[in-house]
């Protein structure tokens, strides 16, 4: 398998670098034919019913010397912040290439055989829809499909003094290459392993087992250079693990039996708001047994429980002896 990306800051760079009306006119053809904006603004414009583009509301700002009523690209809070803005994209571009991305760790996880290419366009950008980080697949004009990974560095401080408590280069760099990038790639790619290999994700019980590994193994990937210091920023081990454990078992016991209803299911199927395990069991348990895996076995002992499937990774962590998981 084989990750293709491009990374493009052109949604972040050129905002900043305009200072008048004519600088946004000078600049309208780069800004609509960049990857980066067009995958900003379908999602703005999706996510916040609108049908402005960038280049329309950016005229404005600069002719009428304030953002639009709606500001739906949160021109606002990005002019600002601009001299923070364009110090910290200077700081970003000053890191080491496989500092802010280091996807290839990812196709180290699926197994050799898997002959896939997978296209990727990461975006930064400091205007757009107030999130942090958001994914949107699209299909290109040849009928391609591109996963697109936009991470909006206007929210960079907010969201990790929210998250974190605190700010610095070095974990917006962590958060951004492990927390964002490898984290959605790896559960994307992984969707895309379970369906070209026919697994079947039909009942309930398959269903909620391969989230278990996929959202476990992803929530790993996010944390895993530094375990010690996400356990405590965001008190993982508040809840004793036999607590989450028993919680998973008593979910597949339902699912088996079929006691559980479908929107019960899809309720605990459902992704989390916040970007930490939080209160699903699915996740803590997923993520400490993906955690205690690659403790014992490594990158391989992963690798091997993708390519086999939930139930071999349910029986790795089994092995181990901490906790019985209901496969």
């Amino acid at each position: 398998m084989k990750i293709r990306y491009t990374l493009d800051d052109t949604a972040a760079r050129i905002p900043l670098s305009i200072r008048s009306s004519d600088g946004v006119w000078d600049r309208s053809a780069d800004l609509r034919n960049a990857p980066s904006v067009r995958l900003v603004e379908l999602t703005t414009q999706h996510m916040l019913n609108t049908g402005l583009s960038l280049v329309e509301e950016l005229a404005h700002y600069f002719e009428q010397g304030a953002p639009s009523e709606s500001d739906p690209y949160a021109l606002g809070q990005c002019y600002e912040n601009r001299d923070r803005l364009q110090d910290l994209l200077s700081d970003l571009h000053n890191q080491p290439p496989d500092q802010l991305i280091a996807l290839h760790e990812i196709e180290a996880l699926f197994p050799e055989s898997y002959d896939r290419t997978i296209p990727f366009s990461l975006a930064l950008t400091v205007v757009g829809m107030p999130a942090f980080g958001y994914v949107r697949t699209f299909t290109d004009a040849d009928g391609e499909q591109f996963h697109g990974l936009i991470v909006n560095l206007a929210q960079a401080h907010q969201h990790l003094e929210e998250r974190f408590g605190q700010f610095s280069l070095a974990l917006l760099v962590d958060t951004i290459r492990d927390g964002f990038f490898n984290h959605e790639a790896f559960r994307i790619i992984y969707h895309e392993f379970v369906t070209d290999s026919g697994r079947s994700l039909n009942r309930p019980v398959d269903r909620l087992k391969n989230t278990l590994l996929s959202r476990g193994i992803a929530w790993y990937l996010s944390y895993r250079r530094d375990l010690a210091f996400y356990d405590e920023i965001l008190g993982l081990n508040t809840v004793p693990l036999d607590e989450h454990a028993a919680a998973w078992n008593r979910m597949i016991d339902s699912a088996r039996r079929k006691a559980a209803s479908d929107q019960l299911v899809e309720d605990w199927l459902e992704v989390p708001e916040t970007r930490h395990p939080g209160e699903s069991c699915i996740d803590i348990v997923g993520y400490f047994a993906a955690r205690a895996i690659a403790g014992q076995h490594g990158v391989a002992g992963l690798r091997e429980a993708i390519t086999a499937g939930p139930d071999h990774f349910i029986a790795l962590y089994n092995a181990l002896g901490q906790h019985q998981l209901q496969r």
